[in-house]
């Protein structure tokens, strides 16, 4: 069950270097603002879903273990991970799509805007968080297998 948990968040952490390093960079660079934000926000909620079912499967290894005695201290970051993301997806995401659509709607309205980029911050916080436990986890991970 160790390999589930290691394999799980190894893919999220792979998945989500390739979002934020690679797709949302490229997709900026090459469309306007306007276009790469439209793309953005079709891709954020698959990303949070893939995310989501990852930490799933992760946990499900660690409960397997915790049910055959093997749970450890730091185990439960993996439930924090899970939880950070369904927030983030849940919660934050479409607070920021709201924003983001107010301030459209009201062009040059400062509120609006000033909305959107502090859940656009908070949203990138979140992740972050996630990316470092996640990477936490594999070294943890890792180093019980030896």
């Amino acid at each position: 069950m160790r390999q589930l948990t290691l394999t799980a968040v190894a893919v999220w952490l792979g998945a989500m270097g390739f979002f934020a390093f690679i797709a949302a960079p490229a997709a900026f660079g090459a469309l306007d603002r306007e276009a790469a934000g439209r793309f953005v926000s079709v891709v954020f909620p698959r990303y949070y879903g893939v995310g989501l079912a990852l930490g799933l499967v992760a946990c499900f290894g660690l409960g397997v273990r915790w049910m055959g005695g093997a749970w450890r201290g730091l185990d439960w970051t993996v439930a924090g991970l899970v939880a950070l993301t369904l927030y983030a997806g849940a919660v934050v995401l479409p607070a920021a799509h709201a924003a983001r659509e107010a301030a459209r709607a009201a062009t040059g309205d400062p509120a609006a805007a000033m909305s959107f980029a502090r859940l656009h911050r908070l949203s990138s916080i979140l992740n972050v968080i996630v990316m470092l436990s996640g990477i936490l986890v594999v070294v943890i991970e890792t180093v019980r297998r030896r």
